[in-house]
């Protein structure tokens, strides 16, 4: 019974998460996805302008990625979810590379996030996931990365958030 009713709170969640990620993505389809004030005003406060970092590469910017939760520099803890929008060509098989690293490039956890939308597309598409781990460190990043079934480096491209643990 207790399976059941956290299955039915994860639905609900998805698809809350869903329904305010479709809204968001509405209200930014006419505008740059480049951070600014006036292009975030009428969005809830809880959204988090996106932050880039890019590693080794010039194709991970604004227009590639959007992450609403975690806000850089957060202090988070586990479980940790993690959502915002990708374009379709981040994904593969509505996945997306997710990574909690130390600020010692040492690995936490690589897990996934999940599209919540139909991922086949160059347009954005929403994503969210849970990481459920353990450290002992006290700074790190959560790293965003592109699908690259290729293995060249010139087609790599990832995020970095920096994240501050509980």
């Amino acid at each position: 019974m207790n399976k059941e009713k956290f299955l039915i709170a994860v639905c609900i969640v998805i698809v809350a998460s869903a329904l305010i990620l479709r809204l968001v993505n509405k209200s930014n389809d006419s505008i740059d996805n480049s951070y600014n004030e006036e292009a975030y005003s009428d969005v809830e406060k809880t959204i988090v302008p996106p932050v880039f970092d890019e590693i080794e590469t010039e194709s991970a910017t604004s227009s590639e990625v959007i992450i609403f939760s975690p806000a850089p520099d957060v202090v988070v803890s586990s479980p940790l979810t993690v959502s915002g929008q990708a374009r379709g060509n981040w994904f593969f098989e509505a996945n997306l590379s997710v990574k909690l690293i130390d600020d010692q490039e040492n690995l936490i956890l690589a897990h996934f996030a999940t599209a919540v939308s139909d991922w086949m597309t160059a347009d954005y598409v929403p994503f969210i996931g849970e990481l459920v781990f353990q450290t002992t460190a006290t700074q790190g990043f959560l790293v965003i990365a592109k699908d690259n079934p290729s293995g060249l480096p010139e087609y790599d491209a990832a995020i970095r958030i920096p994240v501050r643990f509980k």
